[in-house]
C-alpha cells in the first residue's frame, strides 16, 4: 500500500463556521483528500458534520484513534464504558479528535498551507452576539480538583466541601447527580457530558464511579476515593482508598493541611 501523505491546512479563527466551510470545500475541490482531521471542540464537531454532508461523505465525532489503512475509527461509547470500532465507508472522511486532557499536542512535519477565508459573517445570518460566561470555572486547568458526588447529601454540605476546597487550593468538581439537584452551578460538571480534567490530585468524594464520571477524571494522575460503601465501583479507578463519610475525611484533611503550613 502507498505510503499516507499528510497535508495540514490551516484556518484562521472565525466565530462563523460557514465561511470556514466554503474555504475548505474550495480547498477540497483543488486538493482533494481521503480523510480531514478536525480539532477537538463545538467547531471542530461542526465543521466536521457538515463538511461530510457537503461533501457526500462520512462523519464521525470525538474519535480517539483512526487507521487509514485498515479504515476504522475507534471512540468512546456508552459513557466511557467501552471503545467501540467503526468501519469507515464513504469516503472523504471528516473526523473531529476527542478531547484528551493533558496530553502533547501532535504537531507532524509536515507542510502548511493557509486557506483563504472570507471575514464577513454569512448573509443569511442577521444578528449574533457571544455571551461572556462570567461563572465559568478553571476546572479544565486546575492541577487539583475536589470532585463529589450524589453521595454529599446537599446543598449545605456541599457549601461545607466547597469551603474545604477554597481552602485546599483546590477547583471543586462534580458528578451530574449533583449538578442535577441544583447543588453547584453546571460548570462544575465532570464527565462525558462535562468538563475533562488531567489533574495532578483528583479527590473524588461520595461518587460511585459510573463510567459517564470516570471519564471526566480518568486522565488524572493521583486519583483519591472517598466513599461510605467499600463495593463502590470509583475504588476500582483509585490511587488510593478511603471508606468512610465524605465530611468528616475532607474536615480532617484540611486540619492537616493547616497544620503543616
Amino acid at each position: 500500500m502507498a505510503q499516507t501523505q499528510l497535508e495540514g491546512w490551516l484556518l484562521p479563527e472565525n466565530e462563523y463556521s460557514e465561511p470556514l466551510l466554503e474555504g475548505i470545500g474550495a480547498q477540497f475541490a483543488r486538493s482533494p483528500v481521503d480523510m480531514l482531521l478536525f480539532p477537538s471542540g463545538w467547531q471542530g464537531a461542526e465543521l466536521a458534520t457538515r463538511l461530510a454532508y457537503r461533501l457526500q461523505g462520512e462523519a464521525w465525532g470525538a474519535v480517539s484513534e483512526a487507521s487509514f489503512a485498515q479504515q476504522v475509527v475507534r471512540k468512546s461509547a456508552y459513557g466511557g464504558a467501552l471503545v467501540a470500532a467503526l468501519r469507515l465507508q464513504n469516503k472523504p472522511w471528516c473526523l473531529s479528535v476527542a478531547a484528551a486532557p493533558g496530553a502533547k499536542t501532535w504537531q507532524p512535519e509536515i507542510e502548511y498551507c493557509q486557506i483563504p477565508v472570507a471575514e464577513q459573517r454569512p448573509a443569511w445570518l442577521v444578528e449574533s452576539a457571544a455571551i461572556e460566561d462570567e461563572t465559568a470555572s478553571g476546572l479544565a486547568e486546575a492541577s487539583l480538583v475536589l470532585a463529589v458526588g450524589r453521595g454529599v447529601g446537599s446543598p449545605q454540605a456541599m457549601a461545607q466541601v466547597e469551603d474545604i476546597a477554597l481552602g485546599l487550593g483546590m477547583e471543586t468538581g462534580a458528578s451530574r447527580e449533583a449538578v442535577m439537584h441544583a447543588w453547584c452551578s453546571m460548570d462544575k460538571l465532570l464527565g462525558m457530558s462535562g468538563t475533562q480534567v488531567a489533574a495532578d490530585v483528583c479527590i473524588a468524594a461520595g461518587v460511585s464511579g459510573a463510567p459517564a464520571f470516570i471519564s471526566g477524571i480518568a486522565h488524572s494522575r493521583f486519583i483519591v476515593a472517598i466513599n461510605h460503601d467499600p463495593q463502590a465501583a470509583i475504588f476500582r479507578h483509585a490511587d488510593v482508598g478511603i471508606v468512610d463519610d465524605l465530611l468528616p475525611v475532607l474536615t480532617e484533611l484540611q486540619n492537616c493541611v493547616r497544620e503543616d503550613i
